[in-house]
């Protein structure tokens, strides 16, 4: 899927590689169980997850906050992050206006490493949005407040 940035973007969360809702609605963070809209509903104070896709976007971009993978393509069974191989990375490099980028998951944070992140960008894993991942939401939340701290 294509990066949502733009000029005024400071902040990149990236996750691995999009879900297979995601990738049939061309949607960031398509499935319902995945936590990731109610978190920045959380860290925004907005809620998200009543507005539709496009809405969010904006709302994300008038916070100044983006959204792409580490991934460009790989081999995946399903959404599977444990099943990804024959990973080709996104380039990063052109980015120089992001200020940070946050990777949603230790998957996404091990991948980062392969996409040619200018130097003076900061980089930070929260716990993966994934239903897949087990942990209390609060904490979770924390982590992602801590981390997005608009």
């Amino acid at each position: 899927m294509d990066p949502i940035t733009d000029e005024n973007t400071r902040v990149l969360i990236v996750g691995t590689f999009p879900s297979e809702i995601s990738r049939d609605t061309k949607q960031y963070y398509g499935n319902p169980r995945n936590q990731f809209w109610k978190l920045m509903s959380s860290v925004l104070d907005i809620d998200l997850q009543e507005l539709g896709y496009n809405e969010r976007i904006q709302v994300l971009q008038d916070y100044q906050i983006g959204l792409w993978d580490t991934l460009k393509d790989c081999d995946i069974i399903g959404s599977s992050d444990s099943s990804i191989c024959n990973e080709e990375y996104n380039d990063f490099s052109y980015l120089t206006h992001i200020k940070k980028i946050i990777c949603n998951g230790k998957k996404a944070e091990k991948y980062i490493k392969h996409c040619n992140v200018p130097n003076n960008i900061d980089i930070l894993a929260v716990p993966s949005s994934s239903p897949a991942r087990a942990m209390k939401f609060q904490d979770k939340l924390r982590e992602w407040k801590e981390g997005i701290n608009v």
